[in-house]
């Protein structure tokens, strides 16, 4: 389910140099967003770098 922290930080890195990679904060009350998203699939990166494939980890412009 879940890949290992060299994999998670090639992945990570890859995301940072994309021009669809998002940090920001977010207020609703009562809740607080906040962290790096990618704007294709708005999902969090922390999360989605973490995933194999078969658990959605896969980037959607086909990066990694």
């Amino acid at each position: 389910m879940f890949v290992d922290k060299k994999t998670k930080l090639e992945r990570l890195t890859i995301c940072k140099s994309c021009n669809m990679y998002r940090n920001f904060l977010l207020l609703k009350r009562p809740i607080i967003h906040r962290g790096a998203r990618c704007a294709e699939c708005m999902c969090f990166l922390d999360a989605k770098t973490s995933l194999t494939k078969e658990f959605f980890g896969k980037c959607p412009l086909h990066k990694w």
